[in-house]
């Protein structure tokens, strides 16, 4: 019987451990900028002439130490201010893991205020990304306590916890900046939705509700494109949200065409650019969780 694509890739996979490095760098070449903030900006260049915005991610994350944290937190603020230099786009996003989070609560928020006060002098948007269930409760603290002192901050919300509906209501009386997404960590099903259809309505339910509210502001994050045409009949029912929600991928997925057709309406589509010396481990992940990635696609 021959083998398809799908299959393949979750070959491709389930063989990563062994794979050379080499090989994995020729894959993550379609999904990440680069190693430094020049080849980040010069895409975010690149992509703005085609219509597209971006959000900066330095890679990494679950530090091992302080000075880490230290170092990743002073990687953010170098960006932001070469953002502002630039002239291109101000939208970063971060991981509080990377800041120190499981190492040093205090620590992580002290490092998390220096960039956010470095972002509030340059005009720029902070984007608190979520991780895994073991710190959404923190991860949501940080951001509601930044928020009160630094406006242009928002985080993100993942449609597969269980709990995330009823975080989306109360966040949306906050006049929360979310992003929402299916969300890609692996949770026990006590705590998350396993059924790829369980997931899709969970998500349809706080899209619906983050556009019903008149003050947030809603990044819809999804590569499914089935689900993303449910999502647009739910905002064609609603024509008073058309400035306050936005598209979002991460570059290099392959729905290029799907992107230029939302573009076409001209509906405002944000591709996530993440760069750094740890393209490798986040390659991998990424490998892991979406096999496809490694069979096909091209940088969007």
């Amino acid at each position: 019987m021959p083998i398809s694509a799908s299959m393949l890739s979750h070959v491709i996979a389930a063989v990563l451990p062994v794979v050379p490095k080499s090989v994995i760098g020729r894959v993550a070449r379609r999904y990440i900028a680069g190693d430094s903030r020049s080849q980040a900006i010069a895409l975010l260049r690149t992509l703005g002439v085609h219509g597209f915005v971006s959000t900066v991610d330095v890679l990494g994350e679950d530090t091992t130490s302080m000075e880490q944290a230290t170092r990743a937190a002073s990687e953010y603020v170098d960006l932001i201010r070469d953002l502002a230099e630039s002239g291109v786009e101000r939208n970063v996003s971060l991981k509080l893991s990377q800041f120190g989070l499981r190492l040093d609560e205090a620590g992580a928020f002290a490092e998390l205020r220096r960039v956010l006060d470095v972002a509030a002098e340059n005009d720029t948007f902070v984007r608190i990304d979520m991780e895994d269930s073991s710190v959404t409760d923190l991860t949501l603290d940080f951001y509601r306590r930044a928020r009160e002192v630094w406006p242009r901050v928002g985080t993100v919300v993942q449609a597969r916890l269980r709990r995330t509906v009823l975080d989306v209501e109360q966040l949306a009386k906050e006049g929360a900046n979310l992003r929402l997404c299916k969300g890609i960590y692996k949770e026990p099903k006590a705590l998350a939705h396993l059924d790829r259809e369980a997931i899709r309505e969970a998500y349809l339910d706080a899209a619906r509700i983050l556009l019903q509210e008149p003050s947030t502001y809603t990044g819809l994050a999804t590569h499914d494109l089935p689900l993303t045409e449910r999502v647009l009949r739910e905002i064609d029912k609603r024509p008073h949200c058309s400035n306050r929600y936005e598209f979002q991928a991460l570059i290099g997925v392959p729905i290029r065409t799907h992107l230029l057709r939302l573009r076409q309406r001209n509906i405002k589509v944000r591709l996530y650019v993440p760069y750094g010396a740890d393209w490798y481990a986040y390659s991998v992940r990424r490998l892991k969780e979406n096999p496809d990635m490694a069979a096909c696609g091209t940088r969007a």
